[in-house]
C-alpha cells in the first residue's frame, strides 16, 4: 500500500513538473524569446530520486526570466541578435546595437519570466492537489 501510494505520488509530481517544463517551452516562443533556439534546447527535466528537477543551462537564462540590472554590454555583442531578431538594415546594425547597449547600461533588461509564469499556471492547475507552501 504504502509502495502504491509512493508511486502515485510520484507520478502526480512528475506530470507538474512536465507541465511546468512544457508550458515553460511554449513561453519562450509565445514571448517571442527565442532567438537562435539556444535557450529552448538548453532546457531538461528529469527525475533525482524523489524530486523532479527542471533546468535551463543556457548561461543567460535566469538573466531572461528575471531581467538584470543595469550593466555595460559590448554592442560588438549585440551585433548578430540586432541582426536576425530586429531585422535591421545592415547600414544601421551597429548604431542601433550600440543604442540597446546604452539603455542596458542605464536601465538593465526587464523580466521574461517565461518560468515564473509556467510555474504560476501550474500552480493554479493543480491547486487542491498539491501543497504548495
Amino acid at each position: 500500500m504504502v509502495d502504491d501510494t509512493s508511486k502515485i505520488g510520484r507520478a502526480i509530481v512528475r506530470d507538474f513538473g512536465d507541465f511546468i517544463f512544457t508550458r515553460s517551452q511554449d513561453n519562450i516562443v509565445s514571448m517571442g524569446i527565442s532567438d537562435t533556439g539556444a535557450l529552448l534546447i538548453s532546457g531538461d527535466i528529469r527525475d533525482e530520486g524523489e524530486k523532479t528537477i527542471i533546468e535551463y543551462t543556457a548561461p543567460y537564462a535566469a538573466a531572461v526570466n528575471d531581467g538584470t540590472d543595469k550593466h555595460f554590454v559590448d554592442p560588438e555583442e549585440l551585433l548578430g541578435w540586432v541582426k536576425r531578431k530586429l531585422g535591421v538594415p545592415e547600414e544601421d546594425v551597429q548604431k542601433r546595437a550600440g543604442e540597446i547597449a546604452d539603455k542596458i547600461a542605464k536601465f538593465g533588461t526587464k523580466p521574461q519570466p517565461f518560468m515564473d509564469a509556467a510555474i504560476s499556471v501550474a500552480k493554479e492547475k493543480y491547486k487542491g492537489h498539491l501543497d504548495f507552501t
